[in-house]
Formats: structure tokens, sequence, C-alpha cells
């Protein structure tokens, strides 16, 4: 795994009595992943790197696109999560792309489709009952059931 060396500001805020100084991180995103959702990214360079520096990545693109987000931590955090499922090769979510991209969605909009359904599922287990058995069933499931037209559907 790849790392960065950050220095540590200290600051009076109690609850940011530590804050990583990123001076340095856009320089060596830069040389290590440029993120682009409308191309399949390199999977071994995706899953090597460290999980801040590919949501710093994520969070550059839309800065870069001036895509207006009000939660772009949140929504980086879901690009990643998904990036990483299809680079370690989660089957569902592998076939869910294809499908999506053969109905007609970019990729970027297909990787938001399946966030979309992560996101569901995350709301489902924190707020609902869950019953035996696996906890990602339902994920999983619904992921196998998304399509372009019910992803354009649900708004």
């Amino acid at each position: 795994m790849l790392g960065v060396h950050q220095r540590v500001e200290r600051t009076s805020h109690p609850r940011r009595a530590r804050r990583p100084l990123t001076r340095n991180v856009s320089r060596k995103l830069r040389q290590m992943w440029k993120y682009d959702p409308d191309h399949d990214p390199d999977s071994a360079k995706c899953l090597e790197l460290d999980e801040a520096l590919c949501i710093a990545a994520v969070r550059q693109y839309h800065q870069r696109i001036r895509a207006k987000l009000p939660y772009i931590e949140a929504h980086a955090l879901a690009h990643v999560i998904v990036e990483n499922q299809l680079a370690e090769g989660l089957l569902e979510a592998k076939r869910a792309l294809d499908r999506l991209l053969v109905n007609g969605l970019d990729r970027h909009d297909a990787v938001h489709a399946i966030a979309s359904v992560l996101v569901e599922h995350c709301w489902n287990l924190t707020n609902k009952p869950q019953g035996p058995g696996d906890l990602h069933a339902p994920y999983l499931a619904a992921l196998n059931k998304l399509t372009a037209d019910s992803w354009l559907r649900s708004g």
C-alpha cells in the first residue's frame, strides 16, 4: 500500500485536534492515480492505493468538473467502494456494471447507479431490523435486479 507522509496540524477545536496537512497530496495523486469514472481504472493500482488517496482523487475529479455536491466526501467514498468492489471482482457488481453499460448508461452514471444500491443497503442495515442469514444478500440481490431504467426511474 502506498502512503503519504503527512504532518499534523494542531488546532484548538476539540473535534479537530489533529488534521492532516494535505499540501502534497494533489501532486502525489497526479503521479499515482488520476481518477476518471468514465474509464476503467487499473484494478491493481486502485487496490494498492491508500483509500484516503482514492477518496481524494475522486473528490478532485468532481471538483475538476465543477460538480455541485452537498456531501462530496460521502459521494467520493461511495465511488471508491464501488470501484473497489469492481476491482476485487465482486461478480454482482461487475454484472450490474456491464448490464448498465449495455442499457445505455455511461460508466460514471453506472457507478452512481451501483452506489445508489450500496447506499440504500447501508441505510437499511442501520435503520431496519435484520433477519437471520447473510446481511449482504439483499445488496447482492438488488445489484442483480438493477437496470438503467430502474435507476433512472428512482430519481
